[in-house]
């Protein structure tokens, strides 16, 4: 291929200097044209009175990707790989995290929605999720979310419908006993109360790629008075759930489905009854985790006043 200050040369004649049969050169050359393009490496011009197809590369690192990707080509070693990984990253990237095939897909994808919004979904999906509000004695009403390792985001408790899930309840049940621990519905005691559906499209941080999901929304009612949790797990305000750049420990929360619900619902989520009444769970934790200063100043005016009395 001709680099960028190098002439321009026919496209079908490069193609047989590398061996392509005559029969099949016009197809080999659309083809690369195509991929060419994809990657925005070439300059096409076509002359006007032949029909020739001139090629030659756009710029001088597009010809030093052509002369990469030959390498690899001539080497039979892949560029692109750890296809079974599922789950993406945020910046900013190792080359170990950029060159994995889910994450590069993600980038491509990223860019596919970043230029047209209404980017066609190449995945579909149903999901269900719970709703879960309980009461906690200081802290008030908080909604419990969960880390998802994969996404590495937080999200509500719930997950996607499998081929033996009869309907968008029985998912929810399943993924509550999946994912609290030692958790087992019990019907006479737990009720799902639907709250709505919803439908989102959105980057996939698991697959990487374009998704419509159809969400199914529940509310956990229950007469327990406490619900086990993981360590990765946190009780979140609704303040806080629903803000514009809401993360808890820094990572961001997967909240599309949710804020669209929220908005078709009269009185939103401040308007659900709590599921659970006055949580007996860890509530100390969540305080200390979100006032920690006010706890600290709280120990240190009871030592004050400890060494008063014992000094007196």
């Amino acid at each position: 291929m001709p680099g960028a200050d190098d002439g321009a040369v026919d496209l079908e004649r490069l193609c047989q200097t590398t061996g392509v049969s005559a029969a099949a050169t016009p197809a080999v050359a659309d083809l690369l044209v195509l991929v060419f393009d994809i990657f925005d490496v070439v300059r096409l011009t076509v002359e006007p009175t032949t029909g020739q197809r001139l090629i030659k590369a756009n710029a001088p690192a597009a010809g030093l990707f052509l002369s990469s990707l030959a390498e690899h080509v001539r080497a039979g070693q892949p560029i692109l790989g750890n296809w079974d990984r599922a789950g993406t990253s945020e910046p900013p990237y190792h080359i170990q995290q950029v060159l994995a095939g889910p994450q590069f897909l993600y980038l491509m994808e990223q860019q596919r929605m970043e230029v047209d919004r209404s980017a066609r979904p190449l995945r579909h999906t149903e999901v269900s999720q719970i709703v879960i509000k309980v009461g906690f004695p200081l802290l008030g009403r908080r909604y419990l979310m969960l880390y998802d390792g994969a996404a590495r985001q937080y999200q509500l408790p719930g997950g996607h419908r499998r081929a033996g899930d009869q309907d968008p309840r029985a998912v929810a049940v399943r993924e509550l006993e999946e994912e609290l621990p030692g958790f087992v519905f019990d019907p006479r005691r737990d009720t799902l109360s639907e709250l709505g559906a919803v439908e989102v499209e959105q980057l996939s941080r698991t697959f990487g790629v374009v998704t419509r999901y159809r969400i199914t929304f529940f509310q956990l009612l229950s007469t327990r008075r406490v619900v086990p949790v993981g360590p990765d797990s946190r009780w979140v305000a609704e303040a806080a759930l629903l803000g514009d750049a809401a993360t808890v420990k820094g990572r961001t929360l997967n909240i599309a489905g949710l804020r669209r619900l929220v908005d078709g619902r009269p009185g939103g989520l401040t308007g659900l009854a709590e599921g659970i009444g006055v949580h007996r769970g860890p509530a100390l934790a969540e305080i200390v985790r979100e006032k920690p200063w006010e706890i600290l100043g709280l120990i240190v005016g009871v030592l004050g006043l400890v060494l008063t009395l014992v000094l007196a």
